[in-house]
């Protein structure tokens, strides 16, 4: 179940400029919720307990590196039909921490990543704080699974387990498709992942006890999409930082995710 998003979600800046919006995706609040498209004793609740992203953006003068430590959601598994499989992933933005620098430059990580959650609205700017209201409207990117393609095994039942240390596994890669939410705006997108069930040596193949995610290749996330720009403490948009643009901050985003889930309700 695809996490693309997540990814997302860690824009560190956009392309454009704030009188043009070519580009900007639809405004919302929050997106519709979604289920499962029938009921069936096969379908497992799973919640997120551990999300991981890693994201990268690769622009002519700078390679900008960060990674979000945190996130939420939950996950409705169809386990005899995983195309009728639904969920929400939530990364947490706030946690997101940039890494491009390292030896004797690595504490100017804290100043990028301070400038990077300012442009998404998450954080407080160097100059002053940002209304908490706010920060809490723009702390997740969400993403809602609306479908499921191109599953390597519709039935996990029916795959065969391997060990991997003191667990059987049985691994399926497919295609999710959903919308993703991040400042305000939402898209649709879709992207590659594996998932892997987690069994107890012997354990009935109804009853993982755990699933991980994981991306399969990055999910390219356009910033200009989000309305995501230079911004100072308060929110207001930076003009005298729009030369960073496409020069030293790509106007794309590149993501990958690692998620665990555990059975159970959030």
């Amino acid at each position: 179940m695809k996490i693309a998003c997540a990814a997302v979600a860690i824009a560190l800046v956009l392309a454009g400029c704030e009188d043009k919006k070519t580009g900007l995706a639809p405004a919302a609040s929050s997106l519709a919720p979604t289920t499962p498209l029938a009921p069936s004793a096969k379908v497992k609740k799973f919640t997120i307990d551990q999300a991981k992203t890693q994201l990268e953006m690769e622009a002519p003068k700078e390679h900008i590196k960060a990674s979000t430590t945190a996130g939420a959601g939950s996950l409705d598994v169809d386990l005899s039909d995983l195309t009728r499989s639904r969920g929400e992933v939530k990364i947490d933005l706030t946690t997101l921490t940039t890494n491009t620098f390292t030896g004797d430059k690595a504490s100017d990580n804290e100043k990028q990543t301070t400038h990077a959650r300012t442009w998404l609205e998450v954080g407080d700017g160097a100059d002053g704080k940002l209304d908490e209201k706010v920060k809490e409207a723009n702390r997740y990117a969400v993403y809602a699974i609306r479908s499921i393609s191109n599953a390597s095994a519709s039935d996990v039942t029916k795959v065969t387990p391997t060990k991997d240390g003191g667990d059987e596994v049985r691994t399926v890669s497919l295609t999710t498709k959903g919308e993703l939410l991040v400042h305000g705006h939402k898209v649709e997108r879709e992207g590659e992942v594996e998932v892997g069930f987690r069994y107890e040596p012997g354990a009935d193949a109804d009853k993982p006890k755990a699933i991980t995610i994981k991306s399969k290749k990055p999910l390219r996330v356009v910033l200009a999409e989000h309305d995501v720009k230079p911004r100072d403490a308060a929110g207001k948009i930076a003009k005298g930082s729009f030369h960073l643009l496409g020069t030293k901050v790509a106007d794309n985003a590149d993501i990958t995710m690692d998620l665990h889930a555990k059975p159970g309700a959030p």
